[in-house]
């Protein structure tokens, strides 16, 4: 028999079928459940309509009580309830047991029925036709599947020259090639992650990304089939991160560039495209002159700090030109100081006739940058220390 219930006290009046209560769970009962009241009377459940209020047959007998204590013995109902339940259990998943037909009674569920047809994981994994890969483990080891993420390698100097198809991509030896040769990391393949993308035995492409920043360029090479298969040379791929864009829109090579122009007031929308940001009010920088600023002295002259100075080879400074790259708008020239201080200057074009009857081009008055152009200039910077490579491929 389930436990009495007696939480809370009760109020009863005499030849009143209403008791109410105070911190009761009446909602716990059921009619025709026993209530034994303060009287020690004994009354029938009849309507247990909330957690206070509940319906007594008959009438409470007794004198009137407040705050009493009482008692609730459940004795009907409950085999009722079990059976209903049961049977709305049946109701629901009857159908579905009986169209298990002999699958109900059996201890291992055959494939056909929708089962693995073992008990045992290898015959399990063959009755699903899974294949090798599902008997793999994780890592970078013949007979594992390599993680993703993980290419062909991580290589701490130039590309490597031989392939072994016999090794899978491993970081920090070599992955699927054999030790690095020469040149050496002048080729820009310096700590470069290796994608393979093989066509046929004999036969791939491999693309080389750097690994971080300043460290290298895009790089790529494949198979050629006139000879013998053997890789041809390496190429490099020409993007933002190492062209410049001049202010004629000619693309030239991007070491550390620098942009003087007002930046404020400028009518060049592309000043500051891709990776340039503001280096002070009269320049702008992209990522490998980070911590260059351009301040304007006078009239035509500009101050560049923050630089080892200009590019020691190549190209320095590119004079403005008009956005359609149709006309020079102005001379530029240029002093280094011990220090790496840069001072450029810009002047109007002055054509003079000579005595041979030739116009010779010239430097005029000074000028400030036009406000539809900019002068380029290319100058070196610090060394950024790069990672080490996680371990040593060469001997």
């Amino acid at each position: 028999m389930a436990s009495w219930f007696s939480e809370g006290t009760v109020t009863v009046n005499n030849g009143n079928t209403v008791v109410t209560g105070v911190g009761t769970k009446f909602s716990n009962c059921r009619s025709g459940d026993m209530f034994v009241g303060p009287d020690n009377g004994v009354y029938q459940v009849i309507n247990p309509s909330s957690d206070t209020s509940v319906s007594i047959s008959p009438a409470y007998r007794g004198a009137n009580a407040s705050g009493a204590s009482y008692g609730i013995v459940p004795v009907n109902g409950y085999p009722k309830a079990l059976a209903d339940a049961v049977n709305l259990m049946v109701q629901q998943w009857g159908a579905t047991l009986a169209g298990l037909g002999p699958v109900s009674s059996m201890a291992v569920v055959p494939f056909a029925n929708g089962g693995l047809g073992s008990t045992s994981k290898a015959a399990a994994k063959a009755a699903l036709d899974l294949g090798t890969a599902s008997t793999k483990s994780w890592g970078l080891q013949d007979g594992e599947l390599i993680p993703a993420g993980t290419y062909s390698g991580f290589y701490s100097n130039n590309a490597p020259t031989v392939y072994q198809s016999d090794r899978p991509g491993e970081p920090g030896q070599g992955g699927a090639f054999s030790r690095l040769g020469a040149p050496g990391s002048s080729s820009g393949l310096s700590y470069s992650t290796v994608i393979r993308i093989p066509y046929a035995p004999g036969f791939e492409a491999q693309l080389f990304i750097p690994v971080a920043q300043g460290t290298g360029n895009l790089h790529f090479r494949t198979t050629e089939s006139n000879n013998g298969g053997a890789f041809g040379p390496t190429y490099k791929l020409y993007h933002t991160g190492n062209t410049t864009r001049g202010s004629g829109g000619a693309l030239s090579a991007a070491s550390p560039i620098l942009r003087i122009a007002s930046v404020s007031a400028s009518e060049r929308r592309d000043l500051q495209e891709e990776s340039f940001l503001p280096a002070g009010e009269w320049g702008v920088a992209n990522d490998e002159a980070r911590g260059v600023i351009v301040e304007r002295l006078g009239v035509g002259e500009y101050r560049v700090t923050g630089s080892l100075g200009l590019a020691l080879e190549g190209w320095r400074t590119h004079d403005p030109s008009s956005p359609d790259g149709g006309r020079m708008l102005g001379i530029t020239d240029s002093h280094q100081e011990e220090d790496g201080t840069v001072i450029i200057r810009l002047f109007k074009q002055r054509w003079t006739l000579t005595d041979d009857g030739e116009m010779v081009l010239g430097r005029g008055s000074p000028m400030d940058v036009p406000l539809n152009s900019w002068i380029d200039v290319r100058l070196e910077m610090p060394k950024v220390d790069t990672p080490p490579p996680l371990r040593s491929t060469e001997e």
